[in-house]
């Protein structure tokens, strides 16, 4: 964006239509370093490719932003997935994507898309308490934002999504990792520590409905089923009855937002290392790191078949 002289980044909060975001950050790439970087800079990123899965893989499970519903702990955890029966989110830290092996993966796509029948450890330890706060024998509450306590779970377990919903959710991931694919293939560019972010709704019921109107859309943009048009006047109409029971009743706000709530996002984001190479071919490390994000999706998806 830019504003006479000057230029402006725009931020998205891309979690705002969702009710509970399960968001996982996927790092790619086999390159950690920009060319101009120094000899001790380039050294220090190669034993960190080396050490990590994503030397070989060219992907690493990193992690994300986490909601206001839990923003108390930020500064412990990076990947977030809603578990209704306890009504907190199952929560990731970054050092568990640098210390697994590249045939431990796979776990990490349990842990953000578990069936009910998984079991979750908890890898997040709780902070220290206030002294106002009560404790228990075996857990340490945590304070969340409305001064209610929330206790961590050892073990999440009975998660609350379907094995054949979240087939849909999978099926809906692989074809916009599919699209981001097709198009990197085209770009002659390096992507120097970008991400893949992923984000879809963890509560059952609105991920439902968002699932069906997703579908529905994409069934009446099909050119072999074509949907009945609508006319523009009662559009209008009907858009401008909505707008004014928004206005006098606050509480259409949430069934605003649910019909708004995509079931799920993929966005390619952290663009602050990147740059054009002309002549130079697609960046390899980045694809090869896509392919691996694939190759897990479908995994998941096959183990999940044989439940649904």
């Amino acid at each position: 964006m830019e504003f006479a002289d000057s230029q402006s980044v725009v931020l998205q909060n891309l979690s705002y239509a969702f009710t509970k975001p399960n968001i996982m950050d996927a790092k790619l790439g086999t390159v950690l370093y920009e060319p101009g970087a120094t000899e001790e800079k380039k050294a220090k990123m190669d034993k960190q490719a080396k050490e990590t899965t994503i030397g070989s893989t060219g992907l690493r499970l990193t992690g994300c932003q986490v909601s206001i519903q839990t923003c108390f702990i930020l500064a412990i955890a990076d990947t977030q997935t809603w578990h209704a029966p306890s009504q907190t989110f199952m929560l990731t830290p970054k050092s568990f994507g640098k210390s697994i092996k590249a045939e431990e993966m796979p776990s990490g796509m349990i842990r953000f898309f578990p069936s009910p029948t998984d079991e979750v450890p908890s890898l997040v330890l709780p902070p220290t308490p206030p002294a106002s706060a009560s404790t228990t024998e075996d857990k340490t509450p945590i304070p969340t934002i409305g001064g209610e306590v929330t206790l961590l779970e050892d073990i999440y377990r009975n998660h609350a999504i379907p094995a054949k919903t979240m087939l849909r959710v999978l099926a809906l991931i692989d074809k916009q990792l599919s699209d981001l694919e097709t198009v990197l293939q085209s770009l002659e560019m390096r992507f120097v520590g970008a991400s893949v972010l992923i984000v879809y709704e963890g509560d059952l019921s609105r991920l439902d409905d968002a699932l069906t109107q997703w579908e529905s859309k994409i069934h009446e943009e099909d050119p072999l089923n074509p949907a009945e048009e609508e006319d523009d006047e009662d559009m209008i109409e009907s858009e401008s009855e909505d707008e004014s029971e928004d206005d006098l009743d606050g509480t259409k706000e949430d069934e605003k937002m649910a019909k708004e709530c995509p079931p799920v996002i993929v966005k390619m984001i952290d663009f602050a290392h990147t740059w054009i190479a002309e002549g130079q071919g697609v960046d390899e490390g980045v694809l090869k790191g896509l392919a691996t994000l694939r190759s897990l999706i479908r995994g998941r998806k096959a183990e999940l078949e044989a439940l649904a």
